[in-house]
């Protein structure tokens, strides 16, 4: 099957309104993605930056950034017209220094635009080439935030493997070390990743009680929470020219 990013997101805005995962009112999927962001705007920093949103898909969370933080700019990219043309019309117009744009990284990259810290959240598994868009990150800014699914999660590869929603969208999850490897490569260097969030989007509602008490546990235990764990989290900055280049 060809890799497409942007079709089965496209079909999301027309079929719900915006993306399913944020369109919605299951006490799961509001529970796991305020966690994430609270991890976004914390780990991140975003106070006083130029924040580049790259996959900000229907601008939901993107927006939330804007209204929880001091952020100077944020640029909501998606290369899913669809999802941009909502975006503008629900949260743009009411948000001095929100914008939203239908373009890749790279169109960014060939325009010389720079920006203080790109904000990879939840897209790198859906792309094709999660290498190549590391590298346009830190041509972009020198600080890039990286949260994406755990590829050690057996919950998640089976949803992978078996979920119609997962499969519809392409999805592929990598574990840390190949995210650390990709930043190297990229000339970036890891200054924090840790592994957090118990709590499945899409899960019955009694799950949130559940998941929200064993939560804390689970991400302080080392050998456990890099199984049970549902994300991991990177931050990471643009090596000096003359820094050397650390053994993998």
């Amino acid at each position: 099957m060809p890799h497409d990013v942007v079709t089965p997101f496209e079909r999301d805005v027309l079929d719900h309104g915006g993306y399913q995962y944020s369109k919605t009112t299951r006490r799961s999927s509001l529970y796991a993605y305020k966690h994430f962001y609270d991890v976004v705007m914390t780990v991140g920093c975003l106070d006083g930056r130029r924040v580049l949103d790259l996959g900000c898909g229907d601008g939901t969370y993107t927006a939330r950034m804007k209204d929880e933080t001091r952020a100077l700019s944020i640029l909501g990219l998606d290369p899913a017209e669809a999802a941009i043309e909502s975006a503008r019309e629900t949260y743009a117009r009411s948000r001095p220094g929100l914008e939203f744009r239908c373009a890749r990284a790279r169109d960014l990259v060939q325009e010389g635009a720079r920006f203080d810290i790109v904000v990879f959240g939840l897209v790198l598994h859906h792309v094709a080439d999660p290498a190549r868009e590391i590298v346009d990150g830190f041509r972009l800014a020198d600080t890039i935030l990286i949260i994406e699914p755990n590829g050690w999660s057996p919950v998640l590869k089976f949803n992978e493997r078996f979920s119609k929603y997962h499969r519809e969208h392409q999805e592929r999850s990598y574990r840390m070390s190949q995210y650390r490897r990709w930043i190297t490569d990229a000339g970036g260097s890891v200054s924090q990743g840790f592994y957090f969030g118990l709590m499945p989007v899409f899960c019955p509602d009694w799950m949130v009680t559940v998941c929200s008490t064993l939560e804390p546990w689970v991400e302080k235990t080392p050998a456990f929470r890099v199984i049970a764990c549902g994300q991991i989290c990177l931050l990471a900055h643009k090596r000096p020219a003359d820094e050397p280049l650390v053994a993998r």
